[in-house]
């Protein structure tokens, strides 16, 4: 663990070191930001305008115009309606290399005819124009075309048809086929290496490709919330939880998160892990999930689906789906699902990337540690353009740019939130981790102080347990109304673990006079509450009204 964590202070090091040489160089990055909206969908126009008012960026930046109002296009339909009327555009600014006449290529697109002493290097596409952010109305994928792919070779006599590997197609992402809008040239067929994946070495190719964004929701308040939660987050800090959700299909991902994992203990977040095959349930713990990584169901679910359910301002999340942003419109989908409470920073993917080639988690976990934007760690993570995946969030978005010592610093001069208690428990865990366990002490005990809170007195009360196997506990049943069900839960499970049988009986009559949705959470509830009560004994528990009541919701029980 140590040398993994020194790993990762040096990369955000040199990282930190490059982007303040990056900065300077820059000036100013929000004149770099071209915004993409469709001119005859209102909304669309009225996000773009949102965003580039609360971020600064120069009016002239906007670049509007008629768009197909599917989501998804015909190679045909792109090519004329929405790559074409943009790429004339770059032009016309100067912001891309070369003239237009009217060569296309084999997928109907304009190419660019470069200038005979052009070099990719000089590039003034990625010089120019630091993100290309499409705005909610802009269409989203590309269906496959296999008239727009080279010919299958003919059958041998007696031998099977031939067919296409499964990388031989050419639908992709609206998103990534932009990425390429300033390098002519480039198949339609399969994916193209992104010279961004892992921060490869000076590719000159940096220079020629673009990082491409997207402020996209199931509304238009969705979309705003991303902007809203990056400043909000930048101004207060990033605080709250680390979930992650490793159980899946194949091996590569689980190792993905694994990695995950590692990285955000290293920044000292609490981290709750399920590992089984199963989505994090609706009765685990789910309080102020800052940072999320998880896997494999194709419909938000768990506990996603808690009606109260909200990600903390700034939180960066990723559910590896193979369809998870199939559409931006859907309820079930895992990212626009994820963007519809709260979330401020995510991927996906509108067809089957294969694992590979979508976005590395541990990846864009380690780039947003470094201190990277969150559209540099989204490119940072993703291995290929002309291909399925997005990124939707403010790609100037920069999660660490407050840091821990500056929230610390908040709470105790300021006026502390609910969520300063998570930015403690931080670092207390940072401390515990350089073997200071009484600083950790010291810290927890201050932030009684300055952050009180119940997810702060548990990992007290579970600190102290350690040491005395004592419960001290300073809230009573009856003051937790207002608490995440989750955390109190987990809480009721640890005190009926642990002797305090009693009260935790109480705790679960509490939770039970709320309203569970799904029906299902409240029958997983009752059941534990019934076994909790029976194995301890408490003879005031209500078991035989909760068994009628389980009986009702789960007649075949």
């Amino acid at each position: 663990m140590k040398k993994h964590l020194a790993a990762i202070f040096s990369l955000c090091a040199s990282v930190a070191g490059a982007a303040e040489l990056a900065d300077s160089a820059k000036a100013d990055l929000a004149s770099r930001v071209f915004v993409v909206a469709a001119a005859n969908d209102a909304d669309s126009v009225e996000l773009a305008e949102y965003y580039m008012s609360r971020r600064g960026i120069p009016a002239e930046n906007l670049i509007a115009f008629p768009m197909p109002k599917a989501e998804t296009l015909s190679w045909d339909d792109f090519a004329e309606e929405l790559h074409a009327p943009l790429l004339h555009e770059l032009c016309r600014r100067g912001l891309v290399d070369g003239t237009l006449g009217e060569k296309r290529d084999v997928a109907g697109r304009l190419l660019l005819e470069l200038p005979a002493d052009f070099k990719p290097a000089n590039a003034r596409a990625g010089m120019r124009i630091a993100y290309l952010v499409l705005c909610r109305g802009v269409p989203l994928r590309i269906q496959n075309d296999a008239s727009k792919l080279p010919p299958l070779p003919p059958a041998k006599e007696g031998a099977p048809a031939p067919k296409r590997a499964p990388l031989e197609t050419n639908c992709a992402s609206v998103d990534s086929e932009l990425a390429l809008i300033a390098a002519p040239g480039l198949p339609v067929n399969g994916a193209v290496p992104n010279p961004f994946f892992k921060d490869s070495k000076q590719s000159e190719l940096k220079s020629l490709f673009l990082k491409v964004a997207r402020l996209d929701g199931i509304t238009l308040a969705d979309a705003k919330a991303l902007v809203d939660g990056a400043l909000n987050a930048e101004k207060k800090g990033l605080m709250g939880r680390a979930y992650i959700d490793i159980g899946g299909p194949h091996k590569q991902g689980d190792g993905w998160l694994a990695k995950a994992e590692k990285v955000v203990r290293g920044l000292g977040f609490d981290t709750s892990v399920e590992s089984s095959k199963k989505l994090m349930a609706a009765t685990s713990r789910y309080d102020a999930p800052a940072l999320y990584f998880g896997w494999y169901t194709q419909n938000v679910g768990g506990f996603f689906l808690d009606p109260n359910f909200r990600f903390p301002a700034g939180a960066c999340a990723i559910h590896i789906h193979s369809f998870s942003a199939t559409s931006m419109l859907s309820t079930t989908a895992w990212t626009p699902a994820l963007v519809a409470r709260g979330v401020t920073a995510t991927v996906g993917n509108v067809y089957e990337p294969y694992l590979g080639l979508s976005h590395h988690p541990h990846y864009f976990a380690e780039a947003l540690a470094a201190g990277m934007s969150a559209g540099d760690a989204a490119a940072f993570a993703n291995p290929a353009f002309s291909w399925q995946t997005i990124f939707v969030g403010d790609p100037l978005y920069r999660p660490f740019k407050k840091s821990l010592d500056a929230q610390l610093a908040e709470a105790k001069t300021g006026f502390p939130s609910r969520l300063h208690q998570y930015a403690f428990l931080r670092a207390a865990n940072l401390a515990r981790e350089a073997k200071n366990d009484d600083e950790a002490d010291k810290i927890l005990n201050s932030a009684r102080f300055y952050a009180p809170g119940v997810a702060l007195e548990y990992a007290i009360a579970r600190n102290n347990f350690s040491k005395t196997y004592r419960l001290d506990w300073k809230y009573k049943p009856g003051n937790l109304v207002l608490e995440n069900p989750g955390l109190l839960l987990e809480i009721v499970r640890f005190w009926a673990e642990y002797g305090k049988a009693e009260d935790a009986v109480k705790y679960y009559g509490e939770l039970l006079a709320r309203r569970f949705v799904p029906e299902h959470v409240r029958a997983a509830v009752l059941t534990e509450a019934i076994a909790c009560a029976e194995k301890h004994h408490v003879p005031s528990a209500p078991v035989r009204t909760w068994r009628e009541e389980l009986l009702r919701l789960s007649p075949k029980q």
